[in-house]
């Protein structure tokens, strides 16, 4: 794999047309080559140093390939129509690229025969042609000047296949527009412009980070796009203050969103932790009421996304309580495929729920586990039983507290007093009974998931994904019932 910052080998990759070339003076930015071949005015003026290991390919159909590939005598037709021929001979870009990289020694100009892609197999079978010219973890320049109409969508998909089968870098896409040149008369020859067409691959990018968000609620690719972006913007001396500063905000912006939803990947609940899901979330929104609608041109893509992050995460805006976050993130969990996190967040928030109804601490453990959690798995058993099973039960969770010796009188008198609070409350009304088999159930799951499977109760994963969505539900029904008397 090519290292952050070592130089990665640069391939030159171009299609060659079967029409007449004629020769003109091709310009980028302020750099120009005079040439009848835009793809060595590409290779010119767009690729930068060249080394004898970078590489150049060349896509020829057979046409392409006499017509304009090797040397040949101009036929009758050039001609009559070229009476002022200054030679014989018509040099075809193989020669042409040879004489321009002479002094690139030992750089290898290759040569790849590809079909006209004239119905879907022969498109298919151009995608495999091209993408297997291309080696692992290139920095890719593509000219898609010539060749069939159908090239330029191709090659985007092309790239954007490779980008992530074979870590490629995409150095530019590039397009001579013969068709908008303009006649100079000093040089009796067209200017014309080559056009930058990366901007194109990079709204591909954005539609793969869009789709990474709104589909699996992920936003490192959203982060990364702007960071560049960003980055770009700041080295550029042509940039006004006020548009870096802008961008500087925007980039804070996309920050500030991949914490939030790697606060959801991490299960970052607590809303009392400096990093927890609400507080990125309120970080987000903060953040975000510093953008601005001067900078489309820089972040459109980002801009038309806004309104979709901010539909996604709406049910962040009003959660303030570790409960309501909690729902909140079984919720964003379940509809976006994080069966794992789903299930820890929803035995997380079932114990916020008690914690809440008893009035003790969400945040210590102590009362979490020790409190909530044991006395709840120790009712398992017995929920259905008779009202001595159940006491029993709870006695031997006091005899179990006490062994374990882990606060002082108080805490411990308080611990008993809370503790027979929650067994009345879950044992006295019998609706209230039906969280206990469920937080059974939602503790197996989320052990099976969280031991790899090595346990006794091994669920398939259609069935974990499926039964989460039915205990979350189970779990709403519950909540609205609790008080009702």
């Amino acid at each position: 794999m090519t290292g952050r910052n070592e130089r990665r080998k640069k391939h030159f990759i171009a299609v060659l047309g079967t029409g007449g070339y004629t020769p003109c003076t091709y310009y980028l930015d302020e750099n120009t080559c005079d040439t009848k071949f835009v793809q060595e005015a590409v290779l010119k003026l767009a690729c930068g140093e060249l080394r004898s290991d970078d590489r150049i390919t060349i896509c020829l159909t057979e046409d392409a390939r006499r017509q304009n590939w090797e040397d040949r005598a101009y036929n009758q037709r050039e001609i009559e129509r070229n009476s002022n021929l200054s030679q014989e001979i018509y040099q075809g870009l193989h020669s042409a690229l040879e004489a321009s990289l002479k002094h690139v020694a030992g750089i290898q100009i290759e040569e790849k025969d590809i079909a006209t892609g004239k119905d879907s197999r022969e498109i298919a079978r151009m995608f495999s042609e091209i993408y297997d010219v291309i080696d692992e973890g290139e920095e890719i320049y593509f000219d898609i000047t010539h060749g069939l109409r159908n090239i330029p969508m191709l090659v985007m998909a092309i790239l954007e296949y490779a980008k992530v089968t074979k870590g490629i870098l995409i150095g530019g896409i590039y397009y001579g527009a013969f068709e908008v040149g303009i006649f100079d008369p000093a040089l009796n020859r067209k200017r014309v412009p080559i056009y930058d067409m990366t901007f194109y691959h990079t709204i591909m990018n954005w539609s793969n980070a869009a789709n990474s968000f709104i589909q699996y609620g992920h936003a490192d690719e959203i982060s990364e796009l702007v960071n560049e972006r960003w980055q770009s913007i700041a080295r550029t001396s042509s940039k006004s203050q006020n548009v870096k500063e802008l961008s500087g905000n925007l980039n804070n912006v996309a920050k500030r969103l991949q914490e939030f939803t790697s606060g959801i990947e991490t299960g970052r609940g607590n809303t009392e932790y400096k990093k927890s899901i609400q507080k990125c979330y309120d970080a987000y929104k903060s953040q975000q009421k510093f953008t601005s609608e001067y900078l489309v041109e820089e972040y459109y893509p980002f801009r038309e996304l806004l309104d979709k992050i901010e539909r996604k995460t709406e049910k962040y805006k009003n959660a303030k309580t570790n409960l309501e976050v909690g729902m909140a993130t079984i919720d964003w969990c379940i509809e976006n495929h994080m069966v794992q996190q789903g299930y820890t967040a929803l035995d997380e928030t079932v114990k916020t729920f008690l914690c809440e109804k008893i009035g003790v601490s969400q945040e210590e453990e102590f009362w979490r586990e020790m409190i909530v959690k044991r006395i709840c798995t120790s009712l398992y058993s017995v929920i259905e039983g008779t009202c001595e099973e159940m006491e029993y039960q709870f006695e031997e969770w006091q005899k179990f507290l006490r062994a374990r010796g882990q606060c002082d009188a108080d805490q411990m008198q308080k611990a008993f007093e809370k503790g027979r609070e929650l067994y009345v409350m879950i044992t006295g009304i019998e609706k209230h009974k039906k969280l206990i088999p469920l937080m059974n159930r939602i503790g197996t799951k989320r052990n099976d998931i969280s031991h790899f499977g090595f346990t006794d109760h091994t669920a398939a994963p259609d069935s974990l994904k499926k039964e989460l969505k039915s205990m979350a539900d189970t779990f709403c029904e519950i909540q609205r019932e609790w008080d009702i008397p």
